[in-house]
């Protein structure tokens, strides 16, 4: 875990998109996912739902968003 994988997970968040959040963070969408996908493998969790169109967390998601 680094925190670039948390400033994404938190920008993720924010915007309720993969996509808006590399806008915002001035990357690819492709590097967020590749972030997300690494920050979940760190933590052995799923973070996002990805059977949705929007960014949807998961409870074990939730969970993360207060720290």
């Amino acid at each position: 875990m680094n925190i670039k994988q948390l400033e994404t997970f938190v920008w993720v968040v924010r915007l309720s998109s993969f996509s808006a959040a590399a806008e915002r963070l001035s990357t690819t969408q492709s590097t967020i996912s590749a972030r997300i996908h690494d920050l979940e493998q760190d933590l052995g969790i799923s973070l996002f739902d990805r059977a949705h169109y929007r960014a949807r967390l998961t409870s074990k998601g939730r969970e993360l968003v207060p720290y």
